[in-house]
C-alpha cells in the first residue's frame, strides 16, 4: 500500500514537471528522497479505532498524492548542495519547507473556498471543511518534526525560532488579505500583505542553509530577496487570474488583485492610464530587485530562485 502511494506521488510529480512554467532542468536526484521523507513522516501517526482518523489519514495520503513542483524543496537541495550540507541535511530542510508550504496550501483553499488543486478536489471539498483544519495542522505539526532531525542540533533552536517567526508572518499577511477592505487597498498595503503572506515561508529553504553552513550574516538578503520574488510572482499570478478576481471584489470574501489596487487608485482620474500596464512594471522592478539580491549570496545558493526569477519576468514582459 506505501509503495503504491509513493509511486503514485512521482508519477503525479512527473507529469507536472513536463512542462513547468518558470522552473528549469530536470529535478535534483535527491528530491525523491525528500518525498519518501515527507511520505514517512506524515504516515507515522498515531491510531484509533473511530472513523475520524481514517479520514484524516485518507485526507494526509489524498492531498501529498496531488504534487506540485516543489519548488521550495527544490531550493534547499540546490542551495544546499551549494554549500556543502550533507545529504542527510539538505533533505530534512527540503521535506520540512514542503511540508510547511502544503500545510498552508490545505488551509488556503478552504479559506478561499477554492474547490480544486492541481486539477484535482481541495482537500475541504472532498472531505470537509473540519477534515481540511486537521490535515492542515497535522502537515504543519509534521514540518517541526522533521526539521527536528537535522545533524546540528545546536543550530536548532535558532532554526525553529525562525520557521515559527515567518509562519507567524504567513499567517498576519493571509489574515490581512482575507479582510482588507477596498478603503485600505493602497499600493503599499498590497507590497506588505504579499511579501509577508508569501514571501515568508518562500525564503525558509534558503534560510535554513544559509544557518547550517554558517552563513548566518546573509539570511536577511536570502529574506528580502523572496519578498520580492513573491511580489513578481504574485503579480503574475494575478494578471492571469485577474478576470476571475475582479468579479469577486474586495469586500465580501474576495481577493486582493493588483488590477483592483491600480483601479482603485486611478478611479476618476487619467482614463488612458493601463493598469495591466503598470503592474507589469512593478513586476519587474521586485523581480530585478531579487536577482540583485540573490547573485550575492555565498557560493551561488541563489541561483536556481535566480533563474526562476528570470523566467518568470520574461514571462511577466508576455502578457497582454
Amino acid at each position: 500500500m506505501a509503495q503504491n502511494i509513493q509511486l503514485e506521488i512521482r508519477n503525479t510529480l512527473s507529469d507536472e514537471e513536463a512542462n513547468p512554467s518558470y522552473l528549469i532542468g530536470k529535478p535534483d536526484a535527491l528530491l525523491e528522497k525528500v518525498e519518501d521523507c515527507m511520505f514517512k513522516a506524515l504516515v507515522a501517526i498515531f491510531e484509533m479505532n473511530t472513523e475520524g482518523p481514517a479520514i484524516l489519514n485518507e485526507a494526509i495520503e489524498y492531498h501529498l498524492r496531488s504534487g506540485g513542483q516543489r519548488l521550495r524543496a527544490r531550493l534547499a537541495l540546490s542551495a544546499g548542495r551549494a554549500i556543502g550540507l550533507n545529504d542527510h541535511d539538505v533533505i530534512c530542510i527540503a521535506a520540512a519547507v514542503e511540508l510547511l508550504h502544503n500545510a498552508s496550501l490545505i488551509h488556503d483553499d478552504l479559506q478561499d473556498g477554492d474547490q480544486f488543486r492541481r486539477g484535482h478536489e481541495s482537500v475541504w471539498s472532498k472531505f470537509g471543511k473540519n477534515t481540511a483544519i486537521c490535515c492542515g495542522d497535522f502537515y504543519l505539526s509534521t514540518a517541526y518534526a522533521v526539521l527536528a532531525e537535522v545533524s546540528k542540533s545546536d543550530v536548532l533552536p535558532q532554526m525553529l525560532k525562525i520557521m515559527h517567526r515567518r509562519v507567524s508572518q504567513a499567517s498576519y499577511g493571509q489574515s490581512a488579505d482575507l479582510s482588507i477592505t477596498r478603503d485600505q487597498l493602497t499600493l503599499e498595503a498590497y507590497l506588505e500583505v504579499v511579501m509577508a503572506k508569501s514571501g515568508a515561508l518562500l525564503s525558509l529553504p534558503l534560510e535554513f542553509v544559509l544557518l547550517l553552513g554558517g552563513h548566518d550574516k546573509s539570511m536577511h538578503i536570502a529574506h528580502q530577496a523572496c519578498k520580492d520574488f513573491a511580489v513578481g510572482f504574485q503579480i503574475f499570478d494575478d494578471l492571469r487570474d485577474a478576470s476571475a478576481d475582479s468579479q469577486q471584489g474586495v469586500d465580501g470574501g474576495g481577493r486582493l488583485n493588483i488590477i483592483a489596487v491600480f483601479e482603485r487608485l486611478n478611479r476618476g482620474l487619467d482614463i488612458s492610464f493601463d493598469p495591466i500596464e503598470a503592474a507589469k512594471e512593478i513586476a519587474v522592478q521586485h523581480l530585478k530587485k531579487s536577482e540583485l539580491s540573490l547573485v550575492q549570496l555565498p557560493s551561488q545558493s541563489g541561483q536556481l530562485l535566480g533563474e526562476c526569477t528570470k523566467n518568470i519576468g520574461c514571462l511577466v514582459k508576455a502578457l497582454h
